[in-house]
C-alpha cells in the first residue's frame, strides 16, 4: 500500500489482530476500517467534518479524496478519513495527540494500549 502523504510503500506492524500500515518516510499511519476501535476498545472517537489548509490526499485503498475530520472526545485532533469508510490516516504525532485527548477526557487508557502507542507513535519531541 502507498502512503497517502508521500506515496512511498508502507510497511505493516501487527498488534492484537490489528495490522497498522506505517510510513517510514513521514511516520504517518493508516488504520483500516474498525482497527482504531479494536485498539482503543470502548474509548469514544467521534468525527466531525473539518476544514484545513492541508493538501487533499487520496485513500490508499479506493483512491478517493480523503475528508478532513476532527476526532477525539475534545475534537482536537485533525485527521484524514475516507468518505467510503476504508479507514483513517494519521500524520506524524496525531495518534499521540489522540491519546492525550482521550486521557484528558476519559481519565486514562489501559496501560498496555498506552505503552504500545507511546512506543510506536512517540509524542512531539520524542524519537
Amino acid at each position: 500500500m502507498k502512503c497517502p502523504a508521500c506515496r512511498v510503500s508502507m510497511y505493516v506492524v501487527e498488534y492484537r489482530r490489528i495490522e497498522l500500515d506505517l510510513c517510514a518516510a513521514c511516520d504517518g499511519v493508516w488504520f483500516d476500517r474498525g482497527e482504531l476501535d479494536l485498539l482503543l476498545g470502548d474509548e469514544p472517537v467521534l468525527a466531525q467534518v473539518a476544514t484545513a489548509d492541508e493538501p487533499t490526499r487520496a485513500c490508499p485503498l479506493c483512491d478517493r479524496p480523503l475528508d478532513k475530520v476532527n476526532i477525539g472526545p475534545g475534537g482536537r485532533v485533525l485527521v484524514d478519513r475516507c468518505p467510503q469508510g476504508c479507514g483513517l490516516w494519521f500524520d506524524r504525532h496525531e495518534v499521540a495527540e489522540l491519546v492525550a485527548d482521550l486521557d484528558d477526557a476519559a481519565g486514562g487508557l489501559p496501560p498496555a494500549v498506552r505503552e504500545f502507542l507511546a512506543e510506536v507513535f512517540p509524542a512531539k519531541g520524542g524519537k
